[in-house]
């Protein structure tokens, strides 16, 4: 196994939330398709049809940071920069490689948990209104970047050739 994941952290431009991160899901693009059954036909299939639905963060803290809770934003103008750091092993090799994977968005919800006795409580964050997303994985490279700005992305083996923002006169 060799991009085993083993341990991570998060950043929010420049605060550290090593100290109070429970833990976090990573986004995960999902292509937008329609369902298609020709006239007549016995099957349907889904059609993908060129975008990805919306992009969105998830992550746990076992506090109430007034650094995190005090940025939500009401508009994309007040988007955030998010950093997660992985440390990825080769559990044959015991090889460990860098995983850096940065975002823009907006915090869009803090639920705290439920308090209940004793313990400690924190609260389920959510960052969606994604911009820009990048994942790179080093000694291998760009796994995924997408901007909604200048509509490009790439990843998973295949590059975006930018002839539909040509024919459409978008620059960025």
């Amino acid at each position: 196994m060799e991009f085993v994941r083993k341990a991570g952290n998060l950043y929010c431009e420049g605060t550290n939330l090593w100290l109070q991160l429970a833990s976090y899901k990573l986004p995960s693009p999902k292509v937008k398709t329609e369902s298609h059954q020709p006239g007549g036909g016995i099957m349907e299939i889904e059609v993908p049809v060129g975008a990805i639905d919306p992009l969105a963060l998830g992550f746990n803290t076992k506090s109430a940071d007034p650094r995190i809770l005090g940025v939500p934003g009401m508009s994309l103008s007040e988007s955030r920069l998010w950093t997660i750091y992985e440390e990825l092993v080769d559990e044959r090799s015991a090889t460990k490689r860098e995983r850096i994977i940065t975002l823009r968005g907006v915090l869009n919800e803090a639920s705290p948990e439920e308090m209940a006795g004793r313990g400690l409580k924190g609260y389920e964050h959510s960052i969606g209104s994604i911009t820009d997303y990048e994942d790179v994985i080093e000694g291998y490279g760009i796994v995924a970047r997408f901007n909604y700005w200048r509509n490009e992305w790439q990843g998973y083996g295949v590059n975006s050739d930018n002839r539909s923002n040509q024919i459409l006169r978008i620059s960025g």
